[in-house]
């Protein structure tokens, strides 16, 4: 008995490290202290969180050395200027990092079979999605903290008043929250990796849309009641909100928060009493949004079988319309390429295509309905947001496969790996073309859309759809590449990004040596982009068989 007491470890000791008497109360009655250093152990460990804060911050600067480049006058306030870039950053990269890096926590445990093993501790289905939050808002914090000392640089340059830094803190917390919030709800719904991201970017691009659409309104009430909101139009109204919520003018790039006070002062009371409630309500929203995943998450987390009413609804409305058809274009495909096929025989890969054509053309009535200056604002938006989809579709896809081992059966099979190439790549351009289409159609028909009046506008048009053009159809070829030989998906979309843009850039430049009259020509630009493209997509084709046939990639 003795011995016994004498080895009897002390009061407070954790030999596991999963947390004793130091924890803290709260994160002890919610049983949340184990899933929270078990997480941030884990991400302490990945190369991706700290590449992250380093683009990041290498983001900010170069936005710092471009807009000093090329601002040729910088004005009496250019650090009212500069902070409202870069808080249009900040938002960018919580809309574009905060919302897909959330989306898989969950779904990643899923998939892994660790999502059981949570459950057989105390801990229940609201205190694994509270200690998911807890970390994933650790990890984003730390994003903002890299940017935070190019943050300083506007007020130091001078112009920005601590009106406007308040003003972006308050927007950029409301939106880290939502963000946070659409990404845990995607990843309870799905435990499919490239279904979950892309869920989380649209649920979280939805959220910080509709809450600037309500601050938007509640300031318009606030300053002039609702005769205000009655007598506005929907397209211009819902523009000025997100300008309102970067906080740049399309024209001039000055911050608008600063300019509300000077328009009236009543303006400016309403505006700073919606910066004090924007974290409240989105802190709200969060918790709201937070409690239905952990429901969600607890009737989901045990594997069910379909049950018979599901797999009647599937046959009734995920069935072709024209099946003899359709079964005899699939039949040709798999016979021409098994890859090709499987790319594209499942409901939801269709159904994920059409909704993307259907959710490009809501945007483009929108686009319609808005004002001639925030018109270009939602084209770019609706570009990059298209593609960003086919970037992630491209890069994920083939890193899914490479880690299931679903690679590895198909290199043992008598597919030949310029097959897998060509059917991936076939695979990408027929489930993006359409909505690439749809967003080419709607600025045609825009009221300001594409004109052709003079020689300089056809020859900027040819060349826009020849660098478009040159970009869809290779951007596969180098995104399966890099993704064979690179394990990270934000390594290797990066190199894609790179590598698409290379040619490009080689293309304009071998443009620049032409002679004069033959510079200005409409057809040399379309075949050096061409040429330099096509270089460039046979030698990464040649790379990539030679790889696949060696079987030569990264884990």
């Amino acid at each position: 008995m003795e011995l016994a007491e004498s080895h009897r470890p002390p009061a407070g000791h954790d030999p596991f490290g999963l947390g004793g008497e130091s924890q803290p109360r709260w994160m002890a009655r919610l049983h949340l202290w184990p899933v929270v250093q078990r997480e941030l152990r884990e991400s302490a460990r990945r190369p991706a969180n700290h590449r992250l804060r380093l683009c990041s911050a290498i983001t900010g600067t170069l936005l710092v050395w471009g807009w000093v480049a090329t601002v040729r006058s910088f004005g009496p306030l250019p650090g009212a200027a500069l902070l409202g870039g870069l808080h249009s950053l900040v938002i960018g990269l919580i809309l574009v990092v905060v919302a897909p890096s959330a989306a898989d926590c969950i779904a990643r445990e899923h998939r892994e079979g660790t999502l059981s093993l949570l459950f057989l501790t105390p801990l229940d289905a609201g205190g694994i999605v509270a200690g998911k939050a807890i970390v994933q808002g650790l990890r984003d914090l730390t994003l903002w903290l890299a940017v935070l000392p190019i943050l300083t640089i506007p007020f130091l340059a001078g112009g920005a008043t601590w009106f406007d830094a308040f003003s972006a803190l308050s927007q950029e917390v409301s939106a880290a929250l939502l963000c946070l919030a659409a990404g845990l709800l995607a990843s309870s719904l799905t435990a499919d990796r490239n279904r979950a991201v892309p869920l989380g970017f649209v649920l979280g691009v939805a959220l910080v849309f509709l809450f600037s659409q309500l601050q938007m309104v509640a300031l318009v009430i606030g300053w002039r009641g609702l005769a205000g909101v009655q007598g506005a139009g929907w397209g211009r109204f819902s523009a000025e909100a997100l300008v309102l919520f970067s906080g740049v003018w399309p024209g001039g790039g000055v911050s608008a928060w600063s300019s509300l006070a000077r328009v009236s002062s009543r303006l400016g009371r309403t505006w700073e009493t919606l910066c004090w409630a924007g974290p409240i309500v989105s802190t709200g929203l969060f918790l709201s949004i937070c409690r239905f995943a952990a429901v969600r998450l607890d009737r989901s987390w045990r594997d069910a079988v379909p049950s018979p009413r599901r797999d009647r609804l599937v046959r009734r409305y995920c069935s072709p319309l024209f099946r003899r058809r359709f079964q005899q274009g699939m039949r040709r495909c798999r016979d021409r390429n098994p890859i090709a096929w499987l790319q594209q025989y499942s409901w939801k890969s269709r159904a994920n295509k059409w909704f993307l054509c259907l959710a490009f053309l809501l945007l483009g009535f929108a686009l319609g309905a808005s004002s001639r200056p925030n018109r270009g604002l939602l084209d770019g938006a609706m570009l990059l947001t298209w593609g960003g989809f086919y970037l992630f579709a491209a890069v994920s896809g083939f890193l899914e496969e490479k880690r299931s081992g679903a690679l590895e059966m198909l290199l043992v099979t008598p597919v030949s790996p310029s097959q897998l190439i060509l059917g991936r790549t076939w695979g990408l351009w027929k489930a993006f073309l359409p909505a690439g289409l749809v967003i080419v159609l709607v600025r045609a028909v825009a009221p300001d859309g594409i004109r052709l009046d003079s020689d300089d506008e056809m020859r900027g048009a040819v060349q826009c759809g020849a660098v478009a053009a040159c970009a869809f159809l290779t951007l596969p070829v180098f995104a399966t590449y890099f993704a064979l030989r690179v394990k990270g998906l934000i390594a290797a979309s990066m190199l894609t990004v790179v590598a698409t843009a290379l040619p490009t850039v080689m293309g304009f430049a071998a443009v620049e040596w032409l002679p004069g009259q033959a510079r200005f020509e409409a057809v040399w630009p379309p075949l050096l982009l061409g040429l330099s493209n096509g270089a460039f997509a046979v030698l990464a084709c040649r790379l990539l068989q030679h790889s696949l046939a060696r079987r030569i990639y990264s884990f």
